[in-house]
C-alpha cells in the first residue's frame, strides 16, 4: 500500500515536465454539427437505395445491379470498410484484460561459478515453468475509449464510401444508357429522313418526266441520299462505341450489349425540393464520409493528448517453477514450486525531445484539414444540387417551346409538299422544310435525353433521391 501511494505521489509531481500547454485548436467548426448528419438515426425512408427503378427499365436495372455484384471499385471499398472494421474490433479488445499461459522447458549444463549454487553447479539441469499471466492497462484518461471511437469513425466513414462508390458507378451507367437512347432514337430519325428523301426523289424524278422540273432539282434531290446515309453510318459507329464503353464500365464481355437498346427517352416527373436544407445535403454519401472523418479526426487528437498522462498497468501472475538435476516431473507440482505475484507498473513521460507535442500539433492539423475537407465537400454539395434544380426548371420552357415550334414546323413541311405536287413552289422549298423540320426533331430529341441527364445527375447530386415526404417539394414535368 505504501509503495503505490508513493507511486501516486510521484505521479502528481512530475505531471508537470511533459505537458500540452501552448498548443491550440484552430480548425473551423463543421458546417454541419453531428446531430444534423445523423441520418443513419432518422426514420426517413431517404435516400432510395435502388433508385434507378423509377425509369422503369428492366434492362437498365438488370444492368445497373449486375455491375453493382461485380465492380471492382466497388469491391475495392468493401474491402477498405473490411479492413475498417477489423481495426475496431482490436481497438474493443485492447481495452480487456489480456491472459497467457506459458510453459517453458530448459535442460543444460550449469557453471561452478556462474549460473547457480549447488548442487546444479557444475552439473546438468533442468528448468521447468508453467503459468499464466494477466495483464490489465487502466484507461484513466480515456486514451483507449479515445481510440475506439476514432476507428468506429473511420469504419463509417468507409460505408459511406461503399455506398458513395455504388452511386457514382450506377448513375454513370444510367447516363451512359440514357447517351445509348439518345443515339438509338438519333438512328431512327435519320432512317425516317432517308425514307422522307427516297419518297421526296421519286417524286421529283416524276415530275422530270413530266417536264414539269428540271435536271437540277434532280441532282439536288440525288445528293441528298448519300448525306443521309453518311449520317446514318456514324451514328452506327457511335452506338457501337457507346454499347462498348457500357459493358466495359459494368464489367461484361465484349459484345455483351450488342442488342442493349433503352426502353424510353422520356424521365417521368421531376419531384424537386422547394428548398434544399442542410439536413438533406448532409445525407449525401460523401458528405457522411467527410463528416465521419471529422469525427474520427478528433478523437484521434484526444488519444494524443491521452498520451501525455501516466499509463497505469497491472500484471498478475501464478504458477509453478523448479530447478532439478534430475528430468522427472514427479516432485514438481507441489507447494515449494509455486510462484505468484502482482506488479503494478507506472510509466509517465517526463522528457522526449518534444515528440509527444509534435504529435499533437499533427492530430490537430489533421483535424483542420479533416474540417475544411467537409466544409468543402457540404458546398460544392450545394452549388451541385442548385445547378442541376436551375437546369432542370429551365427545360420546362424550352420543351414547351419546342413542342410548340415542331408543330409549325411539321405544317410547314406538309404544305410545302402539296405545294411542290400541285406545282405551286419549287424543290428548295420541300428541301427547306424538311430541314428544319427534321432539326427541330432533334432537338425534341435532345431536350428529351437531357431531361434524363439532369435526372440522374440531380439523384446522383442529392445522394440517391428523396421522395418528398417530410420536405416541401415542386414538381417539374418532363
Amino acid at each position: 500500500m505504501k509503495i503505490v501511494i508513493l507511486y501516486i505521489v510521484l505521479i502528481g509531481v512530475l505531471t508537470g515536465c511533459a505537458n500540452m500547454n501552448g498548443i491550440d485548436q484552430t480548425e473551423r467548426a463543421p458546417l454541419l454539427t453531428a446531430a444534423q448528419v445523423g441520418a443513419q438515426k432518422q426514420n426517413i425512408a431517404w435516400p432510395i437505395e435502388r433508385w434507378w427503378q423509377r425509369y422503369q427499365d428492366e434492362e437498365l436495372t438488370q444492368l445497373i445491379e449486375q455491375a453493382l455484384a461485380s465492380s471492382p471499385d466497388v469491391r475495392v471499398t468493401q474491402a477498405r470498410l473490411a479492413q475498417a472494421m477489423a481495426w475496431v474490433d482490436q481497438r474493443e479488445a485492447m481495452q480487456g484484460p489480456e491472459l497467457d499461459a506459458q510453459f517453458t522447458a530448459q535442460r543444460k549444463r550449469y557453471a561452478e561459478q556462474y549460473d547457480a549454487g549447488a548442487p546444479l553447479a557444475g552439473h546438468y539441469g533442468s528448468t521447468l515453468l508453467v503459468g499464466t499471466e494477466l495483464r490489465y492497462t487502466f484507461d484513466f484518461w480515456g486514451e483507449q475509449r479515445a481510440a475506439l471511437q476514432a476507428a468506429l469513425g473511420e469504419a463509417a466513414a468507409r460505408s459511406a464510401e461503399v455506398q458513395e462508390a455504388r452511386l457514382v458507378l450506377s448513375s454513370r451507367l444510367a447516363a451512359n444508357w440514357f447517351e445509348l437512347g439518345r443515339l438509338l432514337a438519333a438512328k431512327r430519325l435519320m432512317q425516317e429522313a432517308l425514307a422522307v428523301r427516297v419518297h421526296t426523289l421519286n417524286l421529283v424524278e416524276k415530275r422530270v418526266r413530266a417536264g414539269l422540273d428540271t435536271e437540277t432539282e434532280l441532282k439536288q434531290a440525288q445528293g441528298d441520299l448519300p448525306a443521309t446515309e453518311r449520317n446514318i453510318a456514324k451514328l452506327e459507329a457511335q452506338i457501337r462505341l457507346q454499347r462498348n464503353a457500357l459493358t466495359a464500365l459494368a464489367g461484361l464481355p465484349v459484345g455483351a450489349l450488342g442488342d442493349a437498346a433503352p426502353q424510353s427517352l422520356y424521365a417521368p416527373a421531376q419531384i424537386l425540393p422547394a428548398m434544399v436544407p442542410a439536413e438533406l445535403l448532409g445525407r449525401r454519401p460523401d458528405v457522411v464520409a467527410s463528416r465521419w472523418r471529422v469525427e474520427a479526426a478528433a478523437h484521434d487528437v484526444e488519444v494524443a493528448k491521452a498520451e501525455f498522462y501516466p499509463n497505469i498497468s497491472l500484471r498478475a501472475f501464478f504458477g509453478f517453477a523448479k530447478q532439478s538435476t534430475s528430468v522427472g516431473l514427479s516432485d514438481w507440482l507441489h507447494a515449494g514450486s509455486r510462484m505468484y505475484g502482482i506488479e503494478p507498473a507506472f510509466s509517465l513521460p517526463i522528457f522526449d525531445a518534444g515528440r509527444l507535442r509534435a504529435r499533437l500539433r499533427t492530430r490537430q492539423a489533421e483535424l483542420d484539414e479533416a474540417v475544411e475537407l467537409y466544409n468543402h465537400t457540404l458546398l460544392s454539395a450545394v452549388h451541385e444540387v442548385a445547378e442541376q434544380m436551375i437546369s432542370l426548371e429551365a427545360l420546362v420552357p424550352q420543351r414547351e417551346a419546342q413542342t410548340q415550334t415542331l408543330a409549325a414546323r411539321q405544317a410547314a413541311y406538309e404544305v410545302a409538299t402539296r405545294q411542290y405536287q400541285s406545282g405551286l413552289t419549287d424543290y428548295l422549298n420541300v428541301l427547306s422544310a424538311q430541314d428544319a423540320l427534321l432539326y427541330e426533331k432533334q432537338q425534341q430529341l435532345d431536350i428529351a435525353v437531357q431531361a434524363q441527364s439532369l435526372s440522374v445527375a440531380l439523384i446522383r447530386a442529392l445522394g440517391g433521391g428523396f421522395d418528398g415526404a417530410d420536405i416541401e417539394t415542386n414538381f417539374v414535368g418532363m
